[in-house]
């Protein structure tokens, strides 16, 4: 339920179960969600998150957005309008929650012991300091915009694990070799390889969130086995899979 608080900026408290959906929609001002437990999946046209617990996300005023909630989601959702913070990105970002940034939504979301006048502009101003120095986390990927390379990604989101070289997807989606390469990193800023290893981390994350076990999100995501598997998330993340689910 949302607190009586002043209409710059509102606060509600998240809790959606495992597999819940929202549709495609738009919030004419920013958001910032906290998640304590589960992990929400973000997809835009040109880009995909996957915010998981302990983390920060930022969705952009008018930017059109679908969720996908994975676990039992508990969080933080608070809602700006321009010019409450600013300098906040044009895209979806995600940065990993401080604990002052944990604390600062948690106080908020206390609101009517932040009665006294300009507690709440004192406490943005915090935030937007702290968000200023929060580390950026690897859970952001670029989505092509070429429909061919679409097809790609698509392909790939749908089946993470499938292992084909480059001139395989180049036959595919109907293109040389030497022009995927060029345009789908010209596009995402990543080569293909680079780019499906992300998008398996990030779907890691996600069936962890679930309650998945490590050996299940190596068969199922095409690693050679758990250590593999391991191995690539510690790699990306600087946690082990094992130290990320018992935080």
């Amino acid at each position: 339920m949302e607190s009586a608080i002043p209409p710059a900026w509102a606060i509600a408290e998240l809790r959606r179960g495992a597999g819940d959906r929202t549709e495609r929609h738009a919030h004419a001002a920013g958001q910032l969600v906290w998640l304590s437990e589960g992990a929400l999946e973000l997809e835009a046209d040109d880009q995909r998150i996957l915010l998981a617990a302990d983390c920060v996300g930022w969705i952009p005023p008018g930017m059109r957005h679908g969720a996908h909630y994975h676990g039992g989601l508990r969080g933080w959702s608070l809602r700006l309008e321009a010019g409450w913070l600013p300098d906040m990105p044009p895209s979806l970002r995600v940065w990993r929650a401080s604990p002052l940034l944990r604390g600062l939504f948690l106080r908020l979301g206390a609101w009517p012991e932040l009665a006294e006048a300009g507690a709440d502009r004192r406490l943005a101003a915090v935030l937007a300091d702290e968000l200023a120095w929060a580390e950026a986390y690897p859970a952001s990927l670029a989505w092509p915009r070429h429909p061919a390379l679409r097809k790609l990604a698509q392909a790939l989101f749908e089946e993470p694990a499938r292992d084909w070289d480059l001139a395989r997807w180049a036959g595919h989606i109907g293109m040389s070799r030497r022009s995927l390469i060029r345009h789908f990193r010209a596009e995402t800023g990543m080569g293909v390889a680079q780019w499906r290893e992300r998008l398996r981390m990030l779907r890691a994350r996600a069936l962890l969130a679930e309650g998945r076990s490590v050996s299940y999100c190596a068969l199922e995501l095409g690693y050679a086995g758990s250590s593999a598997f391991i191995v690539a998330f510690r790699r990306c993340f600087g946690e082990t899979p094992g130290r990320y689910c018992s935080a």
